[in-house]
């Protein structure tokens, strides 16, 4: 029962197929093609096994050789790009537990690190305790820049002076580390920085400034006791932002002044980044009306008689003096002395000079001599050097120079600016062209479709007219009418004598034969020159109306 509905299904989808014009045959037959393709390509797609990162992050290239070899001696589907491994979802936990009984990847085994001190022996001397506190640290050191974004491996060396209090001078402990970046990726300034700030904080006594940093190029990324690089491109930045700040400044003044492209500007800035104090001392007046803060007064007085001193001047003997005579006369002598200490102030300023600041401003500025020839060019120079800052006292220099521009390159410019508009130009009218052109081949096949249709409905029309047109004719038995049979089987009529039935014959009409003589005709046109029919028709239909 089930072959015969399979059997009838079939049968009735190759009447349908026989039924299609040869247009909608293909159309089925790449329709049905395209779809077992899809479904094929969607089997396989739904059947491939979901592919995740065994590791999150990638391993050593050891570590990756060893993995794989695992991977393969187990029959483990795995996909690699670089060193990062890809293995089946439903296996990947699997496959890291059989790893990590192998101690794969190595890096997250227990003998570095603190792990080296848990194993360390009862019987250990206190030099060998020390070591394996030092490859401990080391070992813990390793991993925590390991977690670095960019760093795939790193390797610490700490060299720690040993404690000895009958050392006078004491050595300061250093560090080395060598970092592996990872594939296409570079540390950067700020992560060296704070690799240097990690391991310093790590390790007692030992300054940012004895750290080393390397990576495995063997290039130096932080050199014992020099600036940090992130510094170092702080203040070259900060360097460049003033630079650029006074550049831009005086370049828009110019552009009003004589024009834009007619001037050009290079400001040099000299930065001052030294740490310095400055401490004054100022002696202040007393204000006026404060009382003394120390007043001494002294009196002294002598009286008595004596001889009266001999007088006169030195000098020639004639000259008379007055009083010169000798004598003995009463005599009172008196001296008072006042010593007083004012409230003078005192006042101490210590300054401390921020860095950074402004050292010295050298500006260049150049005039082109054909188009700024009337300009006063001390006038501009004035304007710059107002505009700028500039300070003679400092050391700034400021030159302003008249030479002629070279327009070979802005000529060039123009040119290439033109081309390309005109390349553009024309690139947007073949995309329109090819806009068009896409539009007229879907409104092309859009009438041939329409067209298409209407012949097949016309086709239709004209077979069901002949279906209904053609008179249907009785056919006698036997197929050459009643004496046929009768001679073919003589028996088949019971005769006994009675009269045979006579049967009238239906009239003939001469124009149902030859409507249908023409239909016949037309069918064959149809179907050996469609196209030649199909415009035959459409020029009687453009007629009509």
């Amino acid at each position: 029962m089930k072959n015969e509905k399979i059997q009838h299904i079939v049968t009735r989808v190759k009447g349908t197929f026989n039924d299609f014009t040869r247009g909608q045959k293909a159309v089925t037959i790449i329709a049905t093609l395209v779809a077992i393709a899809g479904a094929v390509v969607f089997f396989m797609w739904v059947s491939k096994p979901t592919m995740v990162p065994l590791y999150t992050t990638p391993v050593s290239d050891t570590d990756a050789a060893a993995i794989q070899s695992k991977l393969t001696s187990a029959g483990v589907k795995y996909t690699l790009s670089g060193n990062t491994f890809e293995v089946p979802q439903d296996q990947r936990d699997k496959v890291r537990l059989d790893l990590a009984a192998e101690n794969l990847p190595s890096k997250t085994d227990a003998s570095q690190g603190y792990g080296l001190v848990e194993k360390a022996p009862v019987t250990a001397s206190d030099e060998q305790q020390r070591i394996l506190i030092q490859r401990a640290t080391e070992g813990e050191l390793a991993a925590a820049i390991q977690k670095i974004d960019t760093v795939q491996e790193a390797t610490v060396h700490l060299a720690l002076p040993k404690e000895d209090v009958f050392v006078r001078q004491k050595t300061n402990p250093t560090a080395s580390v060598l970092v592996t970046p990872k594939p296409n990726e570079t540390v950067s300034a700020s992560q060296v920085e704070s690799i240097v700030h990690l391991v310093s904080a790590s390790v007692p006594k030992l300054t940012p400034g004895n750290v080393t940093v390397t990576d495995s190029q063997g290039r130096l990324l932080s050199a014992e006791g020099t600036l940090s690089a992130s510094a170092g491109e702080a203040r070259l930045a900060q360097q460049q932002a003033t630079s650029m700040a006074l550049q831009t400044k005086i370049q828009t003044m110019l552009d009003k002044a004589v024009g834009v492209g007619n001037s050009t500007t290079t400001v040099n800035t000299d930065m001052n980044y030294d740490n310095s104090k400055v401490e004054t001392n100022e002696y202040l007046q007393p204000k006026p009306g404060a009382p003394a803060l120390q007043n001494d007064n002294s009196r002294e007085t002598l009286t008595g008689s004596g001889q009266t001193p001999i007088g006169g001047v030195l000098g020639p003997d004639n000259i008379p003096v007055p009083n010169g005579n000798a004598g003995n006369s009463r005599q009172n002598w008196e001296k008072t002395t006042t010593k007083e200490v004012q409230p003078y102030g005192t006042r101490r300023t210590l300054t401390d000079q921020a860095t950074g600041g402004v050292s010295r401003l050298n500006v260049a500025v150049m005039l082109d001599q054909r188009t700024t020839g009337a300009i006063n060019q001390q006038q501009i120079q004035q304007l710059v050097a107002t505009a700028a800052g500039i300070n003679p006292q400092r050391g700034d220099v400021i030159t302003v120079s008249k030479v002629p521009f070279d327009q070979t390159a802005a000529q060039a410019q123009a040119q290439a600016d033109a081309a390309a508009a005109e390349q553009k130009r024309m690139d947007d009218l073949w995309a329109l062209a090819k806009n068009i052109g896409l539009l007229l081949l879907l409104l092309l096949a859009l009438l041939i479709g329409f067209l298409s249709t209407r012949t097949r409905k016309r086709e239709v029309e004209i077979e069901e007219s002949e279906s209904i047109d053609t008179p249907t004719l009785p056919e006698l038995p036997g197929g050459r009418g009643a004496m046929g049979e009768l001679e073919g089987n003589p028996a088949a009529y019971d005769l006994d004598g009675d009269e045979l039935p006579v049967v009238e014959a239906t009239p003939v009409d001469p124009q149902s034969i030859a409507r249908a003589a023409a239909r016949e005709e037309i069918s064959g046109l149809v179907e050996d020159s469609p196209e030649e029919v199909a415009r035959l028709l459409r020029g009687w239909m453009a007629e009509r109306k």
